[in-house]
């Protein structure tokens, strides 16, 4: 009788395995990970899932191992009198459930009743099992032949013991469920290129005519062309030399940089809300300094949660990544709340001015970032469906298969919103009078906030070429016009 081992369906599910090398002990007994068989991705190396026990007590007499298809359940272990016997041990053998020369192996039952077609089954995939006495790697491998979820479970009967289970796939050092990945951002980083190119030509082609918010989402577009080929560096990487200390450094590097392209998105996002570049080529210096604190908080607790899911093992059962989830999604939500009463306090200023030209780039603000919203809530409803409409066992089948659509698809949202945001304000031949409009506010509080002379826009010669961006001084003090400073000089 051995208690400690259940076979429940969430237990599988929380036991699936991100690592291609996975750790396995007394204390966690089983692990599973989906494989692609040679045919499905094409590589050097035949799959194969390998065990190697690294340390075993003294008082230990070995480790049982048994390694299966996840729909073959059932046939681990014999069931008799209604309790089910797992481990070929001296009372399994009196009973005749096996022989001495499989004794500390897992029991196997080969033909289980399925309820469903009403016959008798066998077992779908070949099931391995033996016991392990000896510390190193177990000369016996199981080959995988056919794509699938496997589970390892072992054993025993007392004492401790660490082992590592290593999932092989053709392909390389990555995990089946993550190998979709490495094309996927691969295509992105392209598309990152390309937009970015027509966005540089755009920004030549103008360069005499450029806002400094123009120039900021042109930086911007380099910064998140060098994060996504990163991120598929990332993972070629990995692919190529599994999980050493250098990826595991690299995986900081690139979750440093995930973290402040969420921050840097949201600080943009809010400074335009609030009319930066459009409206007003400045903004109250204190109200700037805060949103750079609150943006400087979000990068740091974003980058603390994105290290912490990568370094937290996916089915380690705690409450630590909290500790950086809950003050990361508190520093979205209220970005998202500032940004929304920021926009609607541009829009509903730009109406009482009649500013109709600026209003209707902020309503199309608005109806992209409406869209975004739509666009996620959608993500994430087909998503659920996708989870929903299975049942347990083809969740647990094809969950490890669908993942990297769950991990994937916010990228590419987050790809088509920012590319239309910035082809939406890209430099063209009047996009400068969105700034330096005649059609200035007309409420004596806000008229002298709009200095003209800020983007050097105004004069014979257009642009000077030494021109230098005081958009980048914000200032408390409001602006004293440039002839006001003459009058009181010729007095």
């Amino acid at each position: 009788m051995l208690p400690q081992l259940t076979f429940v369906l969430w237990f599988f599910i929380c036991s699936f395995t991100r690592a291609n090398k996975e750790r396995i002990s007394s204390s966690r007994k089983n692990i599973c990970s989906g494989m692609y068989d040679k045919t499905d991705w094409g590589g050097k190396v035949d799959p194969f899932i390998s065990f190697n026990l690294t340390s075993l007590s003294g008082d230990n007499n070995g480790v049982s191992v048994v390694i299966f298809e996840y729909q073959d359940l059932d046939h681990v272990g014999i069931k008799i009198d209604g309790d089910t016997k797992y481990i070929c041990n001296d009372d399994a053998i009196n009973q005749g459930l096996c022989n001495t020369t499989s004794k500390g192996n897992f029991l196997l039952t080969n033909s289980v009743f399925n309820s469903e077609t009403g016959q008798n089954e066998t077992a779908k995939y070949p099931i391995l099992t033996y016991m392990v006495t000896d510390v190193g790697e177990v000369e016996q491998k199981y080959n995988v032949k056919k794509t699938g979820y496997y589970c390892v479970l072992t054993e025993a009967i007392n004492g401790d013991y660490n082992g590592i289970v290593n999932y092989r796939n053709a392909f390389g050092e990555l995990p089946a469920s993550e190998i979709n990945k490495m094309p996927l951002y691969g295509l992105l980083a392209v598309a990152y290129a390309v937009g970015m190119a027509l966005y540089s030509f755009a920004v030549w082609k103008h360069k005499h005519e450029l806002l400094l918010l123009q120039k900021y989402l042109l930086a911007f577009f380099v910064f998140l062309t060098i994060d996504t080929i990163f991120i598929w560096s990332f993972y070629d990487l990995r692919n190529r030399k599994g999980s050493t200390l250098g990826t595991n450094v690299f995986m900081l590097f690139v979750s440093v940089l995930s973290a402040g392209k969420v921050s840097c998105s949201c600080f943009f996002l809010l400074v335009i809300t609030l009319g930066y570049g459009i409206v007003y080529p400045k903004l109250n210096r204190k109200l700037m300094r805060r949103i750079q604190a609150f943006t400087l908080f979000n990068f740091f607790v974003s980058a603390g949660f994105l290290i912490q899911d990568y370094m937290t093992s996916s089915d380690a059962v705690t409450m630590l990544p909290l500790i950086t989830l809950i003050p990361s999604a508190f520093s979205l939500v209220a970005f998202y709340c500032m940004i929304i009463k920021s926009l609607g306090n541009t829009t509903q200023y730009l109406k009482e001015q009649r500013q109709m030209v600026k209003l209707n780039v902020y309503r199309e603000l608005l109806a992209v970032i409406l869209l975004s919203m739509f666009g996620v809530a959608g993500g994430m409803s087909v998503t659920t469906l996708m989870v929903v409409g299975m049942s347990t066992v083809e969740l647990v089948k094809k969950y490890w298969r669908i993942r990297f659509i769950m991990d994937f698809w916010p990228s590419l949202i987050y790809y088509c919103v920012f590319v239309t945001l910035a082809f939406m304000l890209r430099p063209t031949d009047t996009s400068y009078m969105l700034a330096c409009s005649q059609q200035l506010p007309t409420d004596p509080e806000n008229v002298t906030d709009f200095d003209l002379d800020d983007l050097q826009s105004l004069g014979d010669d257009g642009f000077s070429s030494t021109a230098h961006d005081d958009d980048l001084n914000f200032s408390d003090d409001e602006h004293i016009p440039r002839n006001h400073n003459e009058r009181n000089t010729s007095k």
